[in-house]
């Protein structure tokens, strides 16, 4: 299946069968921000109808629709991006009706290609910035700064006893119990990014095993009640993708994110990236009562027609 030509180029729509050649550029590629492994193409794919091609051997172009912009943009460009491909594309964005972005990049791409600035331009999207966190310090949670997270979970551990387990694709079914109780019991409003946020879960967990995925599953009394996503994406560093919790058992999502980033930590990985706020205040005062160490930037550049002339 072939998306339509879209800057001088023929789009693959991105599929499942693409685990045979994606995965394994990706990973050559390691990039700061978070949206860029095979899993989060392929599991958000629905929605932003993602579409891949190789300009070169090394370098990958992945174009995306930007609902409700009916218009294909891009995501930034990984592997290797040359002067000379900057130049291609601006002069193709020329040739568009609308102004062409690219977003979710990252600054090591901006420092690594200043050209590209030639003829876009820039603006920091704070909404899908990535939270990075020192593990151990996730894993200790030592000091005063984390005296509220240490008491509840002393709190909850005086509640109940939770027991934790790998998660794997056998165990994914734990999972979707976990989802029918959130949602029999709290009735959460499927609607707009949280219902997107559900369908990219619900594919995640149907191909954990495929994406390599690794996660977290606590239950109490033999009762699923959390569950944890997560992959490295750098040799260094994991991004926790979905974290689900009910709510009735007090400090849960404190006990799986704390859970999760022991085992990361024993498994030498030095950060972890909690992904992006979404602009949502009370996630981002959430992702803040954790001491983020950086806030990786994500960035959208916009094709500026009049310097490319």
């Amino acid at each position: 299946m072939i998306v339509d030509s879209f800057l001088g180029f023929e789009f693959s729509a991105l599929k499942l069968d693409d685990i045979r050649i994606l995965p394994g550029f990706l990973g050559r590629y390691p990039q700061p921000l978070a949206g860029y492994t095979f899993s989060t193409l392929m599991s958000w794919h629905p929605y932003f109808q993602y579409g891949w091609v190789f300009t070169e051997p090394e370098t990958l172009l992945i174009s995306c629709v930007l609902d409700p912009d009916p218009h294909r943009h891009l995501l930034q460009p990984v592997g290797k991006f040359s002067p000379a491909m900057a130049q291609r594309l601006a002069e193709a964005a020329a040739g568009l009706h609308y102004p062409l972005k690219i977003i979710g990049v990252s600054d090591q791409f901006l420092r690594e290609n200043p050209f590209i600035l030639q003829s876009f331009t820039a603006k920091e999207d704070r909404a899908v910035s990535n939270y990075i966190y020192d593990a151990k310090s996730l894993a200790k949670l030592a000091g005063r700064k984390y005296s509220k997270k240490r008491n509840l979970l002393a709190q909850a551990s005086g509640l109940y006893a939770w027991t934790t387990q790998k998660l794997t694709q056998e165990l994914t079914g734990s999972c979707f119990s976990v989802l029918n109780s959130i949602y029999t019991e709290e009735r959460p409003r499927m609607e707009g990014m949280l219902a997107r946020d559900f369908a990219a879960l619900v594919c995640t967990l149907r191909h954990f095993g495929e994406f390599a995925q690794q996660g977290m599953l606590i239950s109490v009394d033999d009762r699923p009640v959390a569950f944890s996503i997560y992959e490295a994406i750098s040799p260094t560093t994991i991004a926790v993708h979905f974290e689900r919790a009910l709510r009735s058992y007090k400090g849960l999502y404190q006990v799986v994110n704390w859970e999760t980033a022991k085992v990361v930590a024993a498994e030498g990985f030095e950060f972890i990236n909690r992904e992006e706020d979404l602009g949502n205040d009370g996630l981002r005062a959430a992702k803040m009562s954790y001491y983020p160490i950086e806030i990786a930037p994500a960035y959208e550049l916009t094709f500026n027609n009049q310097t490319a002339n």
